[in-house]
């Protein structure tokens, strides 16, 4: 189970198979398993699906490489969109109920500003209850994908060559001319019974930014992608590291060539620190930090600009558990995104069974980022922060249960899921 404000509560199984071996074998101080595969079903009470099948092997049959590969379909009604660009940062504002003849509330709480929208008088007054117009920011993806990367290590495995592909597809489907009837104390109950559940009403605000040609890709399609990358990586424990520095930089180019139907270029480079204060005094004290920034360039469709590939995996948009964890998944998006997370890492406590050992962290943290329309426009000013108190708890090698609880200008969220977010 885990719980997302954007998508509620999940529930499914995944089922993981891990070999570590044991202390015999010549890899066991450099890998966290020797494979690791999983199974997922999963879905959410708001009809978000997310099925995955997943292979990790690191030093694969003895040898320096590394393979992943990935089979995933997902389908999620609930996706948010804000704009494109410095646009997205602008604060929400609204007008009570919806009404403009009522102030303007400016700097606006996210569920208030998503509740405003829930009010709209089509006609003449008396002659209809409100209706919602709450999915003015929202689409539905559904997208089946597949991955494959390939890492070769040198060094020891402190430095690493990546290469690999995905191929996807994404059906985009809008919610113009959908809006939902919504009880209101100032209307009469007599009309309700009248009233379909849905009414013609209004277009989304994916449908207003392409009819203004500032996005591409409101119907989907495919996008095939190859892609490289470099890592150095000192960590001393890949899933829970006391010490060590993370860097990494990668290019993705999508192509006409290789069947996609977009052509455009994407370049991250992100770095992540890991430092224990006072290995003599607390077993485990880890001040842990990361930095990323990712620029996309060419006719890439909107919803691409929401993905960041690193080398272990996709990050996406601003916002959400693994970002901007104080604002709404997605919230800020642009053709160039930077965010930052700093983390004190404290275990107090654990528990050890016959089989089994749980410790305890309490994880304060601090997330920043923005966008630009452009790296020209890049500078220091205008970062969107939130902050917040998680709870750790690591389960043998390579599981970690979390639950994060994240506050912004905006928003609260509760996160429940599984591993640090870096």
């Amino acid at each position: 189970m885990n719980s997302d404000p954007n998508n509620g509560i999940g529930y499914g199984v995944r089922v993981f198979y891990f070999q570590n071996k044991d202390k015999t074998d010549p890899f066991f101080e450099y890998t966290p398993y020797r494979y690791r595969v999983f199974g997922q079903y999963f879905r959410t009470t708001l009809n978000a699906q997310n099925h995955w099948v997943s292979f990790d092997a690191p030093y694969i049959f003895d040898t320096q490489w590394r393979v992943r590969a990935d089979v995933l379909y997902e389908r999620n009604p609930n996706f948010l969109f804000f704009g494109v660009g410095e646009k997205s940062l602008q604060p929400l504002s609204y007008h009570e109920r919806n009404d403009e003849t009522r102030p303007l509330v400016q700097n606006g709480n996210f569920n208030e500003y998503m509740e405003a929208g829930m009010y709209k008088r089509p006609g003449d007054a008396g002659q209809a209850p409100f209706v919602s117009d709450a999915k003015y920011n929202r689409y539905e993806m559904e997208n089946p994908n597949a991955n494959l990367s390939t890492e070769r290590s040198f060094f020891g495995g402190t430095v690493r060559l990546v290469a690999g592909t995905r191929l996807s597809r994404q059906i985009i489907r809008r919610f113009d001319g959908q809006s939902t009837v919504a009880r209101d104390p100032t209307f009469n109950d007599q009309f309700l019974p009248d009233i379909a559940n849905t009414v013609p009403y209004g277009t989304t605000l994916v449908t207003e930014e392409s009819q203004a040609g500032r996005i591409r890709g409101i119907n989907g399609g495919n996008v095939n992608i190859v892609r490289a990358g470099i890592v150095y990586d000192t960590r001393d424990f890949e899933p829970d590291p006391n010490s060590g520095v993370f860097l990494e930089t990668t290019h993705e180019r999508s192509a006409r060539a290789i069947g996609s139907q977009y052509e455009f270029n994407r370049n991250l480079a992100s770095g992540r620190f890991f430092y224990s204060p006072a290995p003599g005094t607390f077993k485990k004290l880890v001040i842990a930090g990361r930095a990323t920034v990712v620029q996309t360039n060419g006719d890439a469709p909107f919803y691409e600009y929401r993905n960041m590939w690193g080398t272990e995996g996709n990050q996406v948009g601003l916002g959400g558990r693994t970002t901007l964890r104080g604002y709404k998944q997605d919230r800020f998006l642009g053709p160039v995104m930077g965010f930052g997370n700093l983390e004190l890492r404290w275990k107090f406590g654990s528990i050890a069974t016959k089989n089994s050992t749980f410790d305890f962290q309490l994880v304060p943290f601090f997330d920043f980022g923005r966008v630009w329309d452009g790296a020209e426009r890049m500078n220091l000013k205008g970062y969107k922060y939130s902050y917040g108190l998680g709870f750790r708890i690591p389960w043998n090698q390579s599981t970690i249960i979390y639950f994060d609880y994240a506050i912004s200008r905006e928003d609260r969220q509760l996160f429940v899921n599984f591993q640090h977010i870096f």
